[in-house]
């Protein structure tokens, strides 16, 4: 059974597939464009070969807390779930104290320890972890929450 894991907000999108334990794939995505519904079709669009190729069973989105949900989060979050209701995938949704529960760095509970805690699990996201850990403005961490979040659900 395949578990697409997602993580979004209006301008990135991170997904991870697992399969039978394994992360078949992973990446992160960017839509620069200013919010619009338009942007939100090309949103899912590009979801749907990943769809179709890994045979989806279950979908778990990573949602941000409510203070953090601007409209256009809002309206996609709904696109979403009515994309997969359509195609009869389950949606489940996660909260952010869920994604960081994956963290095997007993008092530490942040968004590094989770990145750590997912290379151990996943040697193949080091690569991602370098990368971000560098980086000035955050770019990978929703990659991270994809993942955090399928694993949680495979």
């Amino acid at each position: 059974m395949a578990v697409l894991g997602l993580s979004t907000n209006t301008r990135l999108l991170g997904l991870a597939i697992i399969k039978r334990g394994v992360l078949a794939e992973y990446g992160i995505r960017l839509f620069k464009t200013s919010w619009s519904p338009s942007k939100a079709t090309r949103i899912i669009t590009s979801l749907e070969p990943c769809v179709r190729e890994h045979c989806i069973k279950k979908v778990v989105l990573s949602i941000p807390h409510g203070y953090h949900q601007t409209d256009g989060f809002k309206a996609l979050h709904l696109r979403l779930c009515r994309y997969f209701e359509r195609k009869g995938i389950p949606v489940i949704c996660v909260s952010p104290e869920h994604v960081l529960s994956l963290c095997l760095d007993g008092d530490k509970k942040g968004k590094k320890a989770l990145m750590k805690s997912l290379c151990d699990k996943f040697p193949e996201l080091l690569y991602c972890h370098r990368k971000e850990l560098r980086n000035k403005n955050k770019y990978y961490i929703k990659l991270f929450e994809a993942v955090a979040a399928a694993t949680l659900h495979s």
